[in-house]
């Protein structure tokens, strides 16, 4: 990477698609201009109009100088990535099935294209993207996990992104039987994958939201229930978390339930792959310090001695800020700075 060097970084999600111009100057990434869209799941023709529709929004804000500077395109989606054709191959709760992104945007704009699973990409940006406040040696390994609708991470290790055979490395919420260890009753919980006892059946921003049905059914939540004017089916993951946040007992039981298994999954992170760095985003950590208090104090719970590393979270975890822009920053390295 250079200062001056531009790249235009892309972040598709289920919902909505951001893009952004990503410069490089005086040692760090600044993203100068932002889109944002709606997403067309149903065809592959509406996914990938949804995608340039941003593209072409953020280079309609560009003079002819600064356009012809921009090196390539990079796209962080969340799914299934055949990152070597430039495919996304399925992704939850859409239609699209091998949408060729990185050839369509060649063709239609005339610049290099990548395609990477969204939370690898950002894993590969905290890695490559210079940050003035951090000091981290040549090519170190970071490692990025995400909490919202699943629970995922994305590895970078010697100047690589983790993959594995499949692409499927880094799936720690798909752990079979290790929510047990937390939880017994939890080790038995059927998961989307197949499996038994996954976190992301008990963790993820969907399954906090119901686990609060679940005890407000069984009366054990009032305050809760109160809180959706006698509707169960209306709480979800944000009702729980400011319930706790204005000091709701039944909220803060359940945050902090959450908090213990996300710090499983953390702990597996840190002694699998050993990172220089490790960063925590998603949707339920984005819901404040009663989510993220809990977290650190599940991470302490888990070391057995005093002087363990466990014990001092709050010294190498780092919490993604609102609007890092993480996924956008993400897709633009992997055209400032090309993984392998």
């Amino acid at each position: 990477m250079r200062d001056g060097d531009l790249a235009i970084g892309v972040d598709v999600g289920g919902t909505k698609v951001a893009a952004g111009l990503v410069a490089l100057r005086d040692e760090r990434a600044e993203v100068m201009l932002r889109a944002r869209g709606p997403v067309d799941p149903a065809t592959n023709a509406g996914g990938i109009a949804s995608i340039t529709a941003v593209i072409d929004e953020v280079l309609g804000g560009l003079d002819a100088g600064r356009r012809a500077r921009v090196k390539g395109i990079g796209v962080a989606c969340a799914g299934n990535v055949d990152h070597v054709a430039g495919t996304l191959r399925r992704a939850a709760n859409m239609a699209w099935v091998d949408l060729g992104i990185a050839d369509a945007l060649r063709k239609r704009y005339g610049v290099g294209a990548r395609v990477e699973n969204d939370v690898n990409a950002a894993a590969w940006g905290l890695a490559t993207i210079p940050r003035p406040d951090a000091i981290l040696p040549t090519n170190p390994t970071v490692a990025y996990l995400v909490v919202g609708t699943g629970i995922g991470a994305g590895v970078v290790d010697g100047g690589r992104i983790l993959r594995g055979r499949v692409g499927s490395a880094g799936e720690l919420g798909h752990l079979p039987g290790i929510a047990g260890a937390i939880d017994p009753a939890a080790g038995d919980v059927p998961c989307v994958c197949g499996a038994r006892g996954c976190l992301e059946a008990v963790a993820s921003g969907p399954a906090l939201g119901a686990a609060a049905r679940t005890r407000v059914e069984a009366g054990r939540a009032p305050g809760l229930l109160l809180a959706v004017g006698g509707d169960p089916s209306r709480i979800d993951a944000t009702t729980v978390t400011i319930a706790a946040a204005n000091g709701d007992p039944d909220a803060l039981d359940l945050v902090a339930r959450e908090g213990r298994f996300v710090a499983l999954a953390i702990a597996v992170a840190f002694r699998a792959y050993d990172p220089h760095r490790v960063v925590l985003g998603g949707g339920v950590v984005a819901a404040g310090d009663v989510v993220v208090d809990a977290i650190h104090a599940g991470v302490a719970a888990l070391a057995v001695r005093e002087s363990h590393r466990l014990r001092d979270s709050r010294d190498w975890l780092e919490i993604e800020p609102p609007g890092a822009d993480l996924g956008v920053l993400g897709g633009a390295a992997l055209v400032l700075s090309p993984p392998a």
